[in-house]
C-alpha cells in the first residue's frame, strides 16, 4: 500500500467514524443501536459523484437505510439532521 493510499484510507475511515458520531449525538445518548457508514455509487443521475449510506440498526434488528448524496468528506451535521 503505498502513502498516498493509506493516507486515503485513513481520511475515509475518519469521516465515516465522524458522520456515526454526528447519527448517534442526533438519536440521543440513549438510543442502542448500530451505525453503519459507507460511501457507496451513487445510481441517481442528477447525483454528482459517490454517496454516503448510513444504515442503523435498532436491538430488535429492524434497519433503516438512508443515503446522503454526497462524498463522506462533504456530510455535514445539517445533512444528518436533516435525515433524522
Amino acid at each position: 500500500m503505498s502513502d498516498q493510499s493509506a493516507l486515503q484510507t485513513a481520511r475515509d475511515l475518519w469521516h465515516r467514524q465522524r458522520i456515526k458520531r454526528l447519527v448517534r449525538d442526533r438519536l440521543g445518548r440513549g438510543a442502542v443501536q448500530l451505525v453503519y457508514v459507507r460511501s457507496t455509487v451513487c445510481l441517481d443521475p442528477d447525483c454528482p459523484g459517490p454517496a454516503t449510506e448510513i444504515r442503523v440498526v435498532d436491538l430488535a434488528l429492524m434497519e433503516t437505510r438512508f443515503v446522503i448524496h454526497k462524498p463522506s468528506d462533504q456530510v455535514s451535521a445539517a445533512d444528518v439532521a436533516a435525515l433524522l
